[in-house]
């Protein structure tokens, strides 16, 4: 694997783990909400267990992609060799 091609391959991890930790973070109020509502002896308005599958799913995904990260890091580029004409 080359140097531009293990870059190509982490900008495309860092990008999703972006996107996931976007919709944790988005997601969070949710979470805040279930908390209140118990709180006040309310029903949750989301469902805790739906709720908490997909969180886990997100951070189990951005767990991976850290991983392979890593992986890539580790890895020993090889030569790149120029276009012939």
């Amino acid at each position: 694997m080359t140097q531009s091609e293990i870059i190509e391959q982490k900008n495309a991890l860092d990008s999703e783990k972006l996107t996931l930790q976007s919709q944790l973070d988005s997601d969070d109020y949710k979470t805040q909400k279930n908390s209140e509502y118990k709180e006040a002896g309310k029903p949750y308005p989301y469902d805790p267990v739906e709720l908490h599958a997909k969180h886990q799913a997100w951070r189990d995904r951005i767990n991976e992609i850290e991983d392979e990260i890593k992986r890539l890091d580790a890895i020993e580029p090889e030569e790149e060799t120029p276009p012939t004409l």
